[in-house]
């Protein structure tokens, strides 16, 4: 059996979690936070969550363990025959990632703590972000998902990070460039009454709860 290392709260390792089950696999969780402890690099080389056990030994980067889990069970697709769709749905993916999640990722730190970054530094974020927004905004065919009819790896990442980067954004000035997109507030919706992302919103909600009243 799988096993996915990472903690409920970490939208990487929802992610993964989504793909897993969408694809059908069985699999454990197994509670874990990133760490440069020499065992822990032994199995993620960089000290990330998360990342995968399989029988054959352990593999970490959402994009890389994504491809494995297409390579395993194939029958289930979230990358599409096409060669040519399927490189449209990793384009998507990697604009998502690199360009609009990465840069976001520089203000996380202030964004939990309170804190405030310097006003230039929210500013370069907002551009690069902006550019990746721009960037999904015409590659995305919202019919009724990021890359056509078919649910897609590319829907798996810009569920769990959009969100992110929309509320994190908000938290140092004005911002509704993803409110504004257009033909995004119906995707999103597409996305969240499948069966599946339903309930793990509905159980990460419950855990982040439990969370609160145990803090």
């Amino acid at each position: 059996m799988l096993k996915l290392y990472g903690f409920h709260t970490s939208h990487y390792f929802n992610m993964v979690k989504l793909a897993l089950l969408e694809k059908g696999f069985e699999f454990e969780e197994v509670h874990s936070y990133p760490s440069r402890e020499p065992l822990f690099l032994t199995m993620s080389p960089m000290g990330e969550v998360p990342f995968l056990e399989a029988r054959e030994g352990y593999i970490s980067n959402v994009p890389v363990i994504m491809e494995f889990l297409e390579e395993i069970i194939p029958e289930v697709p979230l990358l599409p025959e096409d060669v040519f769709e399927r490189a449209k749905v990793r384009e998507l993916m990697s604009i998502l990632l690199q360009h609009i999640e990465q840069p976001v990722s520089r203000l996380l730190d202030h964004a939990d703590s309170g804190g405030t970054p310097d006003q230039a530094q929210v500013d370069q974020v907002a551009v690069e972000v902006e550019q990746g927004l721009d960037a999904l905004s015409r590659l995305a065919r919202f019919d009724p998902y990021l890359c056509g009819e078919d649910f897609s790896y590319a829907d798996v990442i810009a569920y769990h990070s959009l969100d992110l980067v929309n509320s994190t954004m908000k938290k140092f000035g004005p911002w509704t460039v993803i409110d504004d997109m257009a033909g995004l507030a119906d995707w999103r919706n597409t996305v969240a009454t499948r069966p599946i992302v339903h309930q793990m919103d509905n159980t990460l909600i419950s855990e982040q709860d439990t969370f609160s009243a145990d803090s």
